[in-house]
């Protein structure tokens, strides 16, 4: 009974002490982990204006507090800047090889591009898996006159992706950067790669329940054995079946492992492996219902705030999201697309990630999802100015026109079909 009492008093003692901090304590020193959303991929590649209108940076801000991050220069290209002519040969070539921009000792921003919780335990920017080992051969003078050797286990560290590279440097991995970091306020979301994996690949391969519960278990538990954090958010992972980067596809000889999604890139599909079926939309369904659960749930129990990112992206794909200035004016409702011309949109070229515009909106979300849980009054992004100054909403670039009517993107589609 004693026990019972004991629990009962400390699930309400916890949410209470959370809802009392203070904004300058839970944004004393903010850090966040993440993905390519948090790291501010747009247009195939990262660079530091992309970094700086990411929502991690977007909210900071808005608290009166900032992150430190490795900026970066690629590695590959801008979408939108090539295809407007403003990134000529060299500045393509100069951007596929990539680099950084600026660099700092220890990021308090270690979000990183590709990364899901796994990474964040083991992938830094100098391994693969900090984990990894080999055996090797250890050479030796047995005695003054033999020269022998033993096998004895070394690490074995393969070198990671540039955006690891680059973004993490010799820091460390992003949980082990937090440890270093020790902030007050956690920006946590890495779970998107679990399941968007799915989608880039058309494929169920990538899925793997028990390493996503077991990875996300021991993230949570050491950023808890910090010591540091006041609160946090964590954000449930969209639909990635219903993003820009797939749209229906209807098999002519009506076969039904070759209808389904595909990505709007091909122009047709000739293998059952290019393609989302039904049923596998429906497992990839499954798999993110599971998934949202886990991360609501690894919320709460480290006292963060929740972001319904699913039911907020699934609202804008059916209803859009209004833009609207001081004065009134309107350019009508944000669509869960890329911008096309009079049809403003939330994402970049890709179909995937969100543009200026679109990280505002998610960037408001958040703020309202921690002020509810904290009882803060921080102010929210102008999302008519993000817009405004959005310049693939302000001047859109027809990207399927551009695959489907021009030479070049015709002979890419035609590449695209037949080698991929």
């Amino acid at each position: 009974m004693k026990r019972t009492i004991g629990l009962f008093i400390l699930a309400f003692a916890a949410p209470a002490f959370a809802q009392t901090v203070t904004l300058q304590q839970l944004f004393s020193k903010p850090g966040a982990i993440g993905d390519s959303l948090s790291q501010g991929f747009f247009g195939v590649t990262v660079e530091k204006k992309t970094q700086d209108w990411a929502y991690p940076v977007l909210v900071s801000k808005q608290a009166g507090s900032n992150l430190s991050y490795n900026t970066l220069k690629g590695p590959y290209v801008n979408l939108e800047t090539v295809l407007k002519g403003e990134c000529g040969p060299i500045c393509i070539a100069s951007a596929i090889i990539g680099g950084n921009e600026t660099t700092v000792a220890t990021p308090t921003h270690a979000g990183i591009t590709g990364a899901d919780y796994s990474d964040a335990l083991y992938k830094s920017g100098k391994c693969q898996d900090i984990r990894a080992t080999k055996q090797e051969r250890q050479w030796y003078w047995a005695t003054w006159y033999w020269y022998t050797y033993r096998w004895v286990t070394v690490p074995d560290c393969q070198e990671p992706d540039k955006f690891f590279r680059f973004g993490l440097r010799s820091s460390g991995t992003q949980i082990q950067i937090m440890e270093q970091v020790k902030p007050t306020f956690l920006f946590g979301a890495v779970g998107a790669n679990h399941v968007l994996c799915t989608a880039l690949g058309t494929s169920l391969a990538c899925l793997d329940e028990a390493r996503f519960k077991t990875d996300v278990a021991a993230s949570m538990a050491r950023l808890r054995a910090m010591g540091s954090l006041k609160g946090g958010v964590i954000f449930s992972v969209p639909n990635v079946t219903a993003i820009a980067y797939l749209e229906n596809w209807r098999d002519p000889s009506g076969r039904a492992n070759y209808s389904g999604l595909k990505p709007f890139y091909r122009g047709t599909v000739s293998s059952p492996d290019q393609v989302l079926d039904a049923n596998e939309v429906a497992a990839i369904e499954r798999f993110l219902t599971m998934e949202n659960n886990e991360l609501r749930n690894q919320a709460a129990a480290m006292n963060f705030a929740f972001t319904d990112a699913k039911a907020l992206f699934d609202d804008i794909k059916q209803n859009g999201r209004p833009i609207r200035s001081s004065s009134g004016y309107s350019p009508g409702n944000g669509q869960a697309m890329w911008p096309l011309a009079g049809r403003p949109g939330l994402f970049g070229l890709d179909g995937v990630h969100p543009n200026r515009y679109g990280h505002s909106i998610m960037a408001n979300e958040i703020i309202k999802s921690v002020n509810a849980k904290y009882r803060l009054t921080i102010p929210q992004v102008d999302e008519y100015s993000a817009w405004y100054y959005d310049t693939l909403n302000r001047s859109p670039v027809d990207l399927k026109g551009f695959l489907t009517n021009s030479i070049f993107g015709q002979v890419i589609t035609w590449i695209v079909d037949t080698f991929l």
